[in-house]
């Protein structure tokens, strides 16, 4: 830039004494932000154990695959709920460790940053459901739908808990749940004809309830943080 646009611009917009710059900045209101570049932001803020988790989750689903193909779909709908129990307890991260003050201090609300992060993980884990159904060797609707029930169950009895008990009690809890979800699906695995395609309308059944469940935990999740905000 040559000295005369220099001038011309700082003629035209004249710029605050130094000593006020530092207080001249902070009076600048933020740039705006994109939903989609808000999302990404926060997908950072995820700790990398979620992701951990989802890729054992993964591999673990792979390996039975390989190793067991008859056993392949009820191993991995056991599996499923600890993926949940990673999405449920990054969600309620606040919550579990007491820091929504430190929260509700940053620029965004409570209830954004929450929805932010459950998103992302969510996204992630919606992606993980159709990657081990298409990989299922079988139906992949009926895969997801196996692999959806359990997952879906585990995070309805998570959110119930972290919104009930804080602290570590509540994370004891979502772990009890994880444990007891994937508990159930094993143990499913021993009544005949549970995963055969006449007994599949009570699998779509389960998991109608357990989505309107958990779409209603979630909604009183939503309302909480913004009762805090």
């Amino acid at each position: 830039m040559n000295d005369d646009l220099r001038d011309a611009l700082r003629a035209a917009v004249p710029g605050p004494d130094k000593a006020r710059k530092r207080a001249f900045l902070r009076s600048l209101p933020p740039a705006p932000v994109s939903h989609g570049r808000f999302l990404l932001s926060q997908a950072a803020y995820v700790r990398p154990v979620t992701w951990m988790v989802s890729l054992a989750v993964l591999v673990l689903a792979l390996a039975a695959g390989r190793l067991a193909p008859g056993d392949a779909v009820w191993v991995t709908a056991a599996l499923t709920p600890f993926a949940a129990l990673a999405a449920v307890t990054e969600g309620a991260r606040s919550t579990l460790y007491g820091m929504e003050e430190l929260e509700l201090a940053s620029r965004f609300s409570l209830r954004s940053v929450v929805l932010a992060r459950m998103g992302a993980v969510g996204l992630a884990h919606l992606a993980l459901v159709c990657v081990l159904a298409a990989l299922g060797g079988g139906s992949f609707f009926r895969a997801g739908v196996y692999f959806l029930t359990p997952y879906l169950l585990t995070d309805l009895l998570g959110l119930a808990a972290v919104r009930r008990v804080r602290g570590r009690e509540g994370l004891y809890l979502c772990g009890g749940a994880a444990v007891l979800t994937a508990g159930l699906a094993l143990a499913l695995h021993g009544v005949r004809g549970v995963y055969d395609p006449a007994g599949f309308r009570w699998w779509l059944l389960a998991l109608a309830l357990v989505l309107v469940l958990t779409g209603q935990e979630y909604l009183k999740t939503i309302r909480k943080t913004e009762e805090l905000s």
